[in-house]
């Protein structure tokens, strides 16, 4: 009885001494690839490893036409949960919208991963003239990915379409893993 209490006496004393323990998530870019729709965005973008840890997006988005809200985009997000490419579609709606109210929402919500991308379209500037953006050693950003997000590797599918009919298809890739850190 008297070994037992200063036994848990002492588990409770190491458990206040050490540092906590945090549980979040890290995300890493895994791919992205355009396939169809050049003749309106050019999105040269490819991911490559940073550092030991950290993937990041780097490229080039030509946009080769002036684009406005009548080309809409929609999302098709797919999980594969042990991450070996076997997809299942996820029912995650993510709102429609035009490129000009994407860009606006950007600005508005994640003004740090606007100030990332060289040469973006400005707040409220509608359509969207021909540029080149350049964007370098973008890591995912952190602040967009709800908390109740599960592990693995996650597709998201953006489509546009004008007038139902689909000009343009690109694929983000991106691997959500437990990060256990002290």
């Amino acid at each position: 009885m008297f070994c037992w209490r200063y036994g848990a006496l002492l588990i409770v004393v190491i458990g206040y001494l050490q540092p906590a323990v945090v549980i979040g998530v890290k995300v890493n870019f895994e791919r992205f690839e355009q396939y169809f729709g050049e003749e309106y965005a050019d999105f040269a973008l490819r991911v490559r490893k940073f550092n030991r840890t950290t993937m990041t997006l780097n490229g080039t988005i030509h946009v080769n036409q002036p684009m406005d809200d009548m080309i809409l985009f929609q999302t098709d997000v797919f999980l594969s949960r042990l991450g070996n490419q076997q997809f299942q579609h996820y029912p995650m709606h993510l709102p429609t919208s035009g490129i000009c109210e994407f860009w606006n929402h950007l600005h508005n919500e994640y003004p740090t991963t606007v100030a990332s991308v060289t040469n973006a379209p400005e707040i409220d500037e509608c359509p969207v003239s021909v540029r080149t953006m350049d964007i370098i050693d973008l890591d995912f950003p952190m602040e967009v990915v709800p908390e109740s997000l599960s592990s693995g590797l996650w597709k998201l599918v953006i489509s546009g379409t004008v007038n139902e009919t689909v000009i343009m298809r690109f694929m983000i890739s991106v691997r959500l893993a437990d990060d256990w850190a002290s």
